[in-house]
C-alpha cells in the first residue's frame, strides 16, 4: 500500500516467482523489459 501511496503501479503476483516462470513468462532479456503488458489473466490476451 505504501507504494501504491507514492504513485506506483503495483500488482500481486499470486504465485510469486516460481508461477511467472512455470507460466513461462520471461524474467531476463527483451521480452522482460519494462512497458511490455502482461495480460493480468495469464491468457494470450485474445478474446476468445
Amino acid at each position: 500500500m505504501k507504494l501504491v501511496s507514492l504513485g506506483f503501479r503495483v500488482k500481486e503476483m499470486l504465485g510469486g516467482l516460481d508461477w511467472w516462470k512455470r507460466d513461462g513468462y520471461a524474467t531476463d532479456g527483451q521480452d522482460a523489459r519494462p512497458g511490455v503488458e502482461v495480460p493480468a489473466c495469464g491468457c494470450d490476451g485474445e478474446a476468445g
